[in-house]
């Protein structure tokens, strides 16, 4: 009979090994990350973000000072259309000569208009902004409709 107790106790040992091993883990087998590496990462793309907006900036002023420089070259070549266009009208004597000014003030508006889009369209497209890094991106748009839901009622 003293056997019996060794079989009970060899067997109740296999059977809750095998049973351990059968069950699924407890632990999550992807756990969240912790809220310090949420941080951590939420920070370097912040800080990436930053250089990117810095660099968006000064894109920017980079631009409008090439802009300032076609304009005001524009701006120069429509006055000396319209100074000449005013100093030859004052020696124009018949028609024809008056509308061959006039053409010729139109003509030098014209290509100076076409130098103008040229040199435009050589800057390039507009820089496009850094998109700015949101924290819990999934959640705040939960809560927003939550709160929408809740200001209808």
């Amino acid at each position: 009979m003293r056997l019996r107790p060794a079989v009970i106790t060899t067997a109740l040992f296999i059977f809750l090994s095998a049973w351990a091993t059968s069950q699924p883990a407890l632990a999550d087998p992807s756990p969240t990350p912790s809220p310090s590496s949420t941080t951590d990462a939420y920070k370097s793309t912040q800080d990436q973000y930053k250089i990117d907006r810095q660099d968006f900036i000064q894109a920017m002023r980079e631009r409008d000072i090439k802009m300032r420089v076609i304009n005001s070259i524009f701006k120069g070549a429509i006055e000396k259309a319209y100074t000449d266009a005013r100093i030859a009208m004052t020696s124009a004597v018949t028609p024809e000569q008056k509308n061959l000014i006039a053409a010729n003030r139109r003509n030098a508006i014209a290509l100076a208009i076409t130098a103008r889009d040229a040199a435009i369209l050589a800057l390039g497209p507009i820089p496009t902004p850094p998109a700015k890094p949101e924290k819990n991106g999934i959640e705040k748009s939960d809560q927003k409709t939550e709160s929408k839901s809740k200001s209808k009622r």
